[in-house]
């Protein structure tokens, strides 16, 4: 598992055993915020407040090629293209770019507008668009080739807190702080059907399931909601049981159980056909999560929080796999595993990147 911390380090975690794989890997001067794992699981990327990205080797834990400049504000989203070929970035200094991994060199830059920063992105499962919010509220998709805009979403009122392409590319969803969650033809640019409302505060997160017969968002409100991506319409279920906000929700790789964390220091795992909890709350972090997800064979789950710890949970059970894995001296603000599953990648507030096996 790959993790970025408010400490401004990068760790990397054995995600069977808990040990860390290596020393922290440090250089970034300020929090790091985003870290992901190439497709073949050899490089680590990672971005940080102080607007550079840099890429790791994850077996020599050392830079693989020089920081990427060109950034002038915090860099809040770091992603590799499904081949691995290049890195997508975007910042508040109101661009987006594309990076040639092999080379470090700027392949492309997509200018937004004075004043308007992004805080997300996404490559479409082809490669041959990208997807990123931003702060004027309004989804943008992009050609990687020729940096030009092709369409542009408008509809949400408000912050727009999580946005994710189905597995074919054709769709986009959107949860957002105007209480709503949309469904977007990404051909067209139009919305599949009305907007989903049933939340009473803002959509924190959205998740396809694998098959993308259903979407699952998370709110403010408490609740997890369940809805059908093929006809729109009110919530199929409302799971209840969480004592405060839900932050992150994200479905097992079958498809058969919803995870959600929230404000209130708990993980439930829930059955995606009745709505009701597999097992009791998950319980042992002492502060707000950041993100929850499933191990790729779905038999674990790890967890990130402000408390600095990440811990790995059997699926099934519910138990603490690991004692947590500790050792960032800041929040932990993004996680992620290897392709094959035995690492985690952490990246913290400490400014530093840790590797555990």
């Amino acid at each position: 598992i790959a993790t970025a911390s408010f400490d401004t380090t990068i760790g990397i975690w054995d995600a069977k055993t808990g040990k860390e794989v290596t020393p922290w890997l440090t250089g970034h001067v300020d929090s790091v915020i985003s870290v992901s794992f190439s497709p073949n699981g050899t490089q680590i990327i990672s971005g940080s407040h102080d607007g550079t990205i840099r890429v790791w080797d994850a077996k020599m834990c050392e830079e693989a090629i020089e920081s990427l400049p060109g950034h002038t504000d915090q860099v809040d989203c770091v992603a590799f293209s499904p081949d691995g070929t290049h890195i997508l970035s975007c910042s508040w200094d109101a661009t987006v770019r594309v990076w040639n991994v092999r080379t470090g060199e700027e392949v492309t830059k997509l200018i937004m507008g004075p004043d308007i920063g992004c805080s997300g992105i996404a490559f479409s499962p082809d490669r041959t668009r990208i997807a990123s919010r931003f702060a004027d509220n309004t989804i943008r998709i992009w050609d990687v080739k020729s940096g030009e805009k092709v369409i542009e979403l408008t509809g949400h009122t408000n912050n727009l807190a999580s946005v994710a392409f189905s597995s074919d590319g054709t769709h986009i969803v959107s949860g957002s702080d105007d209480n709503t969650i949309r469904l977007w033809d990404t051909t067209k640019g139009d919305e599949a059907f009305k907007p989903l409302r049933g939340h009473a505060s803002s959509v924190n997160s959205v998740s396809f399931s694998p098959d993308e017969s259903v979407i699952a968002s998370g709110s403010t409100d408490h609740t997890v909601r369940v809805w059908d991506a093929n006809i729109g319409g009110d919530a199929i279920k409302v799971l209840k049981g969480h004592t405060n906000a839900v932050l992150t929700v994200a479905f097992s790789p079958d498809g058969g159980q919803i995870i959600s964390g929230s404000r209130d220091c708990t993980i439930r795992i829930w059955d995606t056909r009745t709505g009701e909890d597999v097992i009791e709350p998950l319980t042992g972090h002492t502060d707000t999560f950041w993100f929850v997800i499933f191990l790729p064979d779905g038999t674990s789950i790890a967890s990130a929080s402000y408390d600095a710890t990440i811990r790995i949970w059997n699926a099934r059970s519910g138990e603490q796999i690991l004692k947590p894995l500790t050792g960032h001296g800041g929040a932990i603000k993004s996680i992620a595993f290897s392709p094959c599953g035995s690492y985690i990648a952490s990246g913290s507030e400490d400014s530093t990147v840790r590797i555990f096996d």
